[in-house]
């Protein structure tokens, strides 16, 4: 390919889809609701879990037809992916038993460590951290279920970023793939591996490889690595370093999108260290809060220009600033606390997890209310922490 041929190809891409209505270009746009829960390790495991009670009260399971996570999101939609065919839904849509199935176990899961013994697990010969996480997900939460015991609907949608090609992996029932590699029809890999390469934060806890040699890789448009050893092993990190929100799946094929935000927020420091390990630490940091904020302006952009109806709720925000009259009864400094905690997978108390289930509900419920989604009602108070 020429200069010339190449300019051509570039400015090509300026006019493609130029008469679509929609700023992401999209061909698979529905009338759906999806859910996306974002990363952030035990923090946002127990976080999204106060947002899905509030979900569930308000008869919005059932309706959900997508659910994209990363990173600590996908540990709580693993489990609720696994026990969907098992709730029971009323009239009213509300899944009568999602505390004994979902709410439960995740909490007692939040009481233990896992991270620590992971990484000394991973410094013996032979042995690597990935395989102590793996271990402690299937013992504790999936029990040797694979990516077909999830439900067909709604569709969920687990994302990991690929360390050989820079981009996602995304993982779910009818499909595998990374755009790049190429696409894995019913891919029968355990859920408990697909969850902590979702979850396995660098540098401690990843890379986590998952052998392809046994799933049939399948050549798309546009898989320029369609070869070994792409396709053979893939070697995978946080989903969260990717796309901290989980909003690729969503916003492309769901009119409506819910997200629960968990993530980290950089802190201010007057007096970065001069050290050269502290400013890689800080700088990798502060570059993945950037790619996080210009995907939340894109998806405000687009709630802002009608082509998405957006519910956004975050760990660091206080239901009075969703502007809704009577939001519920949490602080500016209640949710400062909750954004404070650490983001690891160690041993949360049950004060910890009280505060972010109550963060993660007033956020859900305060930010549904405001955009219209939810009725305007009041709710008096946090009866299911009692």
């Amino acid at each position: 390919m020429n200069d010339l041929t190449g300019a051509r190809d570039i400015q090509s891409l300026f006019a493609a889809n130029a008469a679509q209505d929609d700023f992401l270009q999209v061909g698979k746009l529905a009338d759906t609701i999806g859910l996306c829960l974002s990363g952030g390790g035990y923090r946002a495991m127990i976080y999204h879990v106060g947002a899905i009670i509030r979900l569930n009260e308000l008869g919005f399971l059932p309706r959900l037809a997508e659910v994209a996570s990363v990173s600590g999101g996908s540990i709580t939609a693993g489990l609720l992916a696994l026990r969907w065919p098992d709730l029971r839904f009323d009239e009213d849509g509300r899944a009568v038993n999602l505390d004994t199935l979902l709410v439960s176990p995740l909490l007692r899961f939040a009481g233990k460590g896992i991270d620590i013994k992971a990484a000394l697990y991973g410094l013996l010969p032979g042995c690597s951290a990935d395989d102590s996480l793996v271990r402690a997900y299937d013992r504790h939460l999936f029990q040797g279920a694979c990516l077909q015991d999830i439900p067909d609907s709604p569709r969920f949608t687990f994302m990991a970023t690929n360390l050989q090609t820079g981009s996602g992996w995304r993982f779910g029932k009818s499909y595998a793939a990374d755009y790049r590699v190429g696409m894995i029809d019913k891919p029968v890999i355990p859920l408990a591996r697909v969850v902590a390469a979702s979850s396995a934060f660098p540098p401690i806890l990843s890379p986590v490889r998952i052998d392809l040699s046994r799933e049939s890789v399948r050549p798309t448009a546009g898989a320029d690595l369609h070869r070994a050893p792409f396709t053979t092993t893939a070697v995978l990190a946080d989903g969260g370093i990717y796309d901290n929100l989980g909003l690729e799946r969503v916003w492309k094929r769901c009119r409506t999108i819910l997200v629960s935000n968990a993530g980290r927020t950089i802190p201010e420091v007057g007096r970065p260290t001069g050290r050269w390990i502290g400013q890689m630490v800080r700088a990798l940091g502060l570059i993945q809060q950037q790619a996080e904020h210009s995907r939340r302006r894109i998806l405000f952009g687009m709630a802002n220009r009608g082509q998405r109806q957006v519910a956004y709720w975050s760990i660091d925000a206080a239901p009075a600033h969703y502007a809704v009259s009577d939001a519920l009864a949490l602080s500016a400094e209640e949710a400062a606390a909750a954004a404070a905690l650490r983001t690891r997978l160690n041993p949360f108390s049950l004060d910890e997890q009280r505060l972010l289930l109550k963060s993660g509900y007033a956020g859900a419920d305060a930010a549904l209310r405001a955009r219209g989604l939810a009725q305007n009602q009041p709710v008096a108070s946090f009866s299911f922490l009692r």
